[in-house]
């Protein structure tokens, strides 16, 4: 039979089951950056561009510090992004075409220029806006023959702790 503060322990292992079956889940949710909604209101040129597309600017210009070490050196560098905009949930970084340092558009100069956005940010596209044409490129990246590890069957752990948490209980 049950003694006292059995009961407590009992809850206490249910609790620490399901924070460590759930750490995966918050851990992939964090991973994915995700921008507060603004107060501010954007407006020029690009903004209205964006917003004639359906998109809503929610941050303007982003610079995000990069340290780079190779060997016993390190190096620094950053990423730029002009906007970063949203359409429904999705979100998007926005980058303005340069007049002096124009996209040449193959799959090499494609990946060298937005691959490293995609992968810190992790967004659902990148928007190449060229204000002077009116035109926005969505860029998007698909890798293939990438494997990610395989997640472990969490469900699985769980129903088996609230099978036992209900036997233990029926059999008290």
């Amino acid at each position: 039979m049950l003694k006292q503060g059995d009961l407590i322990v009992l809850f206490l292992l249910v609790g620490a089951i399901l924070a460590i079956a759930f750490r995966p889940f918050r851990s992939a949710v964090k991973s994915r950056i995700s921008w507060p909604e603004s107060d501010q209101s954007f407006s020029g040129e690009v903004p209205d561009l964006l917003a004639a597309h359906g998109y809503q600017v929610i941050a303007g210009k982003q610079r995000v510090p990069v340290s780079v070490h190779i060997g016993e050196k390190t190096y620094d560098s950053r990423l730029y992004i002009d906007y970063i905009a949203r359409r429904q949930q999705d979100i998007y970084l926005v980058i303005i075409a340069k007049s002096r340092k124009p996209l040449r558009l193959s799959g090499a100069a494609v990946r060298d220029r937005f691959l490293a956005h995609f992968l810190a940010f992790q967004p659902e596209g990148i928007l190449y806006v060229e204000p002077d044409k009116g035109s926005i490129k969505p860029v998007s990246f698909e890798l293939e023959g990438v494997e990610l590890p395989r997640r472990r069957p969490y469900a699985a752990y769980l129903l088996s702790a609230g099978v036992g948490l209900l036997i233990a209980l029926l059999f008290r």
